[in-house]
């Protein structure tokens, strides 16, 4: 037997895989390499595949495939069956220790990790049991420990400790017909049960075993030569890549780093399969790095799992379940009806989807066929989801629940594609389209196999309610990865840094070198602190420590930077999300890199390999339809259009509905507005009768828009009706000598071809004819005041205007009253009223013009997207749709506040 030995980079794969190459020329299949994961396993067959060889599968796979005959009659339980059988234990031991974590699903995986480890160590709870060191929750652990060794044992399973000792056992036994060679490469810890295996491969074959030389302990290293190993140092040159290392201000500004580089690479003739990025912390970075390498058009193949319950169809499923539990409440229902393959982009849906949010909160489908009116494919996937209302009242076996839950499929009906030749050629072409196609039955699969697993876990003869027996599937679909398969091959690679130990590339990048992240924190163990860890080591159970666990981040460092053969990268943002300053990782600090600031990049928009889209319509037909749609404009309406010409055409003119607001968001500013407004028109005349009618006004309006009757409800209603009274008693204004006109609609031509249209809150005149015209605006104090200082508002000087031409009075100031907290009055007056603004010379005529110009733009077709105020961007309801930066928007307005 031989050990090979070496820092990374220096050839231990390489020389393992030089005579398995000349052994595949040969014809020789009595050759096997075994590596720790199914990931590396792939990737070596299918690099040797490239080279042209052609071999069974079973010459490169992992350690637990090479033992599955050895131990076929003794399954290995799964990980996500594991977990239910240790979050059941522990609920029903009930320690007092763990009483107020236990129904935590993180302490269920914490518990169940640690089992893991205890397992693959070798170390069975009647061991454990005999070792015991002190440490507060050891004992209830061990508790816990046994009941899961014993739930094992009775329903036939075993850990993979175990089948490596049952695969030892009969491997030194029988031998290994057929097989004479083995290399065992990249693995980075050997606790004991695989070093059985390890001995017994070694009586019968001709046995190597690569080892990185911060893995090889001065422990592994005497026991490896007890075993009969000779060590050798694997001594093969190689040159190392030159280092770069760059700083970009964020992790979003990081990636998009990261993509720039590659698209230099990719722009000198490099194919994107020999770039590959190795990632420490996959959670923060692989949805970063997934959506920058997208939106930059580089092809990427990312070696991560997915989470099972976040797919779609597996959402639509348990989002069924899950409405249906609780009758089919209709925003969880609706939910799940937009998550309908078939309806994810359909008119009818959309109509249907509003009309519902309109009437919740409400529950029960009748009611929702009932909206559904005539519509018949919507009506089937009602009747579908009714099917499942005789759950609620079973009591079955876990086996009979597992037959229930595996036709539950049936319910997402996947669109088919069209089965033309040319729909076919583009599915293929696509790969995003044939990936969505292939995965939803991939994760249909996992779903059965998620159900099946969790009637595994349950004690089998056991009846139990849907709500139970779902909690515990709800468990297993969450625990459940799903990797899809991509078979493309010129993409770049990314990968863990665990896995990168196999892989080769002239260009790498190491992202996220900060501390936490890589190196990533190893806190000690919550039931096995260091202390007793090392008591367990004394006695023969090797258990890592947080030492250890520091070792090997940096043994995964050393071999992330040495994955590159001509370039490595690495990069780090200087700030997290919140904006404070990062800590670099402590690992660049020996390399003694000068950091390179990222550039500011984004990617060319699509739309600009094709001519850019118009900024007016120019149509005949669109330019009449606009002459006919704006004989008559609103001083509103005129308003909204020199704020964005954009805006205007959607609100205005293709009149865009908004989705219907949550119950909880129904009483809007707008409609807190329309309620003051209406109560202000009812009885300004008598001012004592506000109280009443606000509170007959917001009842009827709570009723007709269905709002809950809770504390944000009830705490508005107050605001309200405090400032109502408030204005009630406000004395600054003499109302008794002016005669009061309230809610005047009025009309008049501008010129020949529109006319100008609106309502007046309230026309307040004198006897001697002097009049004012006044505004109600129910905000904030600062934004009535903000009103008379923007000069692209025409409410004010339209509104005088109308007083003349509608009503033959000659206002002497037009006044905004704000009524929310305080009473403000703000505006223009000849008398300076209030210390009103003068009314500046030809305002009206300024107006005018200003109007007409306005109108003519709107006929021309202009639709372009230029707020004349950026800041007011952010409550805009087009601002997803007209690609005006929404950061920038942000940004403004956070600038004007600070001002």
């Amino acid at each position: 037997m031989r050990l090979l030995t070496g820092p990374a980079g220096s050839g231990k794969t390489a020389s393992i895989l030089d005579p398995l190459r000349d052994a595949l020329r040969a014809g020789d299949l009595s050759v096997r390499l075994l590596v720790p994961t199914a990931t590396l396993a792939q990737h070596l067959q299918n690099q040797l595949a490239r080279e042209g060889f052609v071999f069974p599968p079973a010459i490169v796979q992992t350690l637990n495939a090479f033992i599955d005959d050895y131990a076929a009659d003794a399954p290995q339980v799964s990980d996500t069956a594991l977990y239910l059988l240790v979050e059941a234990a522990a609920r029903r031991l009930n320690r007092p220790e763990f009483a107020r974590v236990v129904h935590m699903p993180g302490f269920s995986a914490s518990l169940a990790k640690t089992i893991a480890e205890f397992s693959a160590a070798g170390c069975d709870s009647a061991r454990l049991a005999a070792h015991l060191p002190e440490a507060p929750l050891a004992a209830a652990f061990l508790a816990v420990y046994r009941e899961v060794d014993r739930e094992l044992a009775r329903r036939g399973f075993a850990m993979r400790a175990q089948r490596l000792q049952i695969a030892a056992e009969r491997i030194a036994a029988a031998g290994l017909p057929g097989i004479r060679t083995i290399w065992l490469d990249g693995f980075h810890a050997l606790p004991d049960p695989e070093l059985r295996v390890i001995a017994a491969l070694g009586r019968h074959t001709r046995l190597t075993l690569t080892l990185h030389d911060s893995d090889l302990t001065d422990e592994l290293s005497a026991r490896l030569e007890n075993m009969g190993f000779a060590t050798a140092r694997a001594t093969r040159p190689r040159a190392f890549p030159a280092l770069a290392l760059v700083r970009a201000a964020g992790i979003e500004r990081e990636a998009e780093e990261i993509a720039r580089r590659i698209l230099e690479q990719a722009a000198a003739g490099r194919p994107f399969r020999e770039i590959g990025i190795v990632v420490r912390a996959a959670d923060a970075y692989a949805p970063v790095l997934r959506s920058t390498l997208e939106r930059f058009g580089i092809p990427a193949r990312f070696y991560f799992d997915a989470k099972l319950d976040e797919h779609s169809a597996v959402r639509f499923l348990t989002g069924a379940v899950d409405a249906m539990l609780g009758r089919w409440d209709h925003a969880k229902t609706l939910a799940v009806l937009r998550l309908a393959p078939r309806f994810a982009d359909s008119n009818t849906m959309d109509y249907f989807d509003f009309a519902v949010r309109e009437r919740i909160p409400a529950d029960g489908l009748e009611q929702l066929k009932v909206i559904a009116g005539d519509t018949p494919p919507l009506l089937r996937l009602i009747e579908s989801l009714a099917s499942l209302d005789a759950w609620r009242a079973l009591v079955l076996t876990p086996a009979d629940w597992v037959q229930r839950f595996q036709s539950l499929r049936n319910l997402f009906r996947p669109a088919s594609p069209n089965q033309s030749r040319d729909s076919r050629r583009a599915i293929l072409a696509n790969h995003e389209l044939a990936l969505a196609y292939r995965s939803q039955s991939t994760a249909l699969d996992a779903f059965d196999n998620a159900i099946a697993e969790t009637a595994a876990a349950l004690d089998p003869p056991t009846k139990l309610p849907l709500e139970e027996f779902w909690r515990s599937a709800k468990a297993a679909l969450r625990l459940t990865p799903l990797r899809l398969r991509d078979g493309r091959r010129n993409a770049v690679q990314v990968i863990g840094a665990h896995e990168a130990r196999q892989w080769s590339l002239p260009v790498v990048f190491v992202c996220g070198m900060v501390e936490k992240q890589f190196p990533q924190l190893h806190r000690q163990n919550s039931f096995f602190p260091d202390a007793a860890r090392h008591r367990l080591n004394e006695s023969g159970i090797r258990l890592r420590t947080a030492a250890e666990f520091e070792r090997e981040e940096h043994a995964l460092f050393e071999t992330a930077i040495t994955r590159g053969t001509l370039l490595t990268t690495l990069t780090y943002p200087e700030f997290d999300a919140g904006g404070d300053r990062n800590l670099p990782s402590i690992f660049l600090d020996d390399l003694h890199l000068p950091a390179v600031d990222a550039v500011s990049v984004r990617p060319q928009p699509r739309w600009l390999s094709t001519p850019p889209p118009r900024a007016a319509l120019a149509a005949p037909a669109l330019l009449d339809y606009l002459g006919a749609r704006t004989a008559r404009l609103s001083p509103s309406g005129l308003e909204s259009y020199l704020q964005c010409a954009f805006q205007y055409f959607g609100r205005g003119i293709l009149r865009l509905r908004t989705a219907p607001l949550r119950p909880e968001e129904r009483l809007s500013f707008l409609e807190q507005g329309n309620i003051v407004h209406g109560v202000l028109a009812a009885g300004y005349a008598q001012p004592e009768t506000f109280e009443r009618l606000f509170e007959e006004a917001f009842e009827r309006r709570r009723g007709e828009l269905n709002i809950p009757n809770r504390y944000h409800t009830e705490r508005l209603r107050n605001a309200m009706r405090e400032d109502l009274l408030a204005f009630a008693a406000d004395n600054k204004w003499p109302r008794a000598e002016f005669r009061t006109q309230t809610e005047e609609k009025f009309a008049f031509p501008l010129d020949d071809t529109v006319e100008i249209a609106g309502r007046i809150d309230r026309i307040d005149t004198t006897v001697d004819g002097r009049a004012y015209v006044i505004d109600y605006k129910y905000s904030a104090t600062q934004n009535t005041k903000d009103r008379v200082k923007d000069p692209n508002l025409l409410q004010a000087p339209l509104y005088m205007m109308a007083a003349e031409r509608a009503f033959g009075i000659k206002p002497d100031g037009v006044f905004y009253i704000g009524l929310k907290k305080s009473v403000e009055y703000a505006g223009w007056s000849r008398s300076g009223l209030f210390k009103s603004l003068p009314i500046p010379d030809d305002w009206l005529a300024i107006a005018e013009q200003r109007a007409l110009k306005a109108m003519r733009e709107i006929r021309a077709g202009r639709v372009e997207v230029a707020p004349a105020n950026p800041a007011k961007c952010r409550f805009c309801d087009c601002r997803d749709i007209c690609r005006v930066s929404v950061t920038a928007a942000a940004d403004a307005a956070a600038a004007a506040g600070d001002a």
